[in-house]
């Protein structure tokens, strides 16, 4: 673990719109369901689990199941219970970007000492008093829309530095509050910061148009993976043209390492530490157990090369 042991602390990331999963034939209770299994699993292994946004909303099914998996974990016979002063220990940790982290009461934050470590992100730059005044009615103000996606950005980074490794499944496409798809974003930071990252592509949503994008050496960047995925008219009007640039950029920059990923990918070693043959065996299957057993095993090669 950060911090000690020999587990790692893994990201993981799934999520998406049932709409988009259905074309795989899932849906989001797939996607949940997978989180669970895998999350108990690397438990057991002696890891800790890193989750960002949703983890800490009280209103979603997912959030109580990961908690109970956690709850179950510590209450097993186990040298790995965590300590309740170190919450490098706690088997949960969570990324919340604003305003999401502003919904999380103490009260919620009390409840889960000693099982979930809450990190709260802002964007960069922004003082708080206007973070403050901004949080009314934000959905509809578009200013605190730009806001949140700079926080998600910021959160993604964080995490992905924060992390030994990160696995990801399914995901959101199209209609993402961030400014591209998540899942793509991230696995960018993660191949930008030279960190393993595993990509299971079997269970839809944008692992999966990623998947499809590394299996085939010479396969086109798929169209729906796009910065207009993710527009925002209103909230895109207020970006500077400076800003604009930026974020080109970074879509460019997120292409680039993709690409680069896949050169990698479709040759013999390893890429940040995991075998190609492994990374490649993921990106298709469709198996909740198998991809269980390949999460596992690239969480144990990361963890015997430390």
């Amino acid at each position: 673990m950060k911090g000690g042991g020999a587990g790692l602390l893994i990201a993981l990331s799934a999520g998406g719109s049932n709409r988009e999963l259905a074309e795989q034939g899932l849906g989001i209770e797939h996607v949940n369901e997978l989180m669970i299994r895998m999350a108990m699993r690397l438990l057991r292994e002696g890891h800790r689990m890193a989750f960002g946004g949703t983890l800490g909303v009280s209103s979603q099914a997912l959030t109580e199941f990961l908690i109970h998996a956690a709850e179950s974990w510590l209450n097993e016979e186990s040298p790995n219970r965590s300590e309740v002063t170190r919450s490098e220990s706690w088997p949960l940790m969570n990324w919340s970007a604003w305003p999401y982290h502003t919904f999380i009461t103490d009260e919620q934050r009390a409840a889960l000492v000693g099982i979930c470590h809450f990190v709260n992100v802002d964007p960069s730059g922004v003082r708080k008093t206007r973070l403050d005044a901004a949080l009314q009615d934000w959905e509809a103000n578009p200013q605190s829309r730009l806001f949140a996606a700079d926080a998600l950005s910021a959160m993604r980074d964080q995490s992905t530095r924060d992390t030994d490794l990160r696995i990801v499944w399914g995901g959101k496409i199209a209609g993402a509050r961030g400014w591209m798809p998540g899942i793509l974003e991230e696995v960018a930071f993660s191949l930008a910061q030279g960190k393993p990252v595993l990509v299971l592509g079997g269970f839809g949503g944008c692992a999966r148009l990623l998947a499809d994008f590394l299996a085939q050496a010479d396969a086109p960047w798929p169209a729906r993976l796009s910065q207009a995925a993710c527009a925002d008219p209103e909230r895109d009007k207020l970006c500077t043209e400076s800003k604009r640039k930026k974020l080109n950029q970074q879509f460019k920059q997120a292409k680039k390492l993709l690409i680069d990923f896949r050169s990698q990918l479709h040759s013999a070693g390893s890429v940040n530490g995991l075998d190609t043959k492994l990374l490649r065996s993921a990106l298709d299957e469709e198996n909740a157990r198998r991809a269980i057993h390949l999460a596992a095993d690239a969480a144990s090669t990361v963890a015997r090369s430390r």
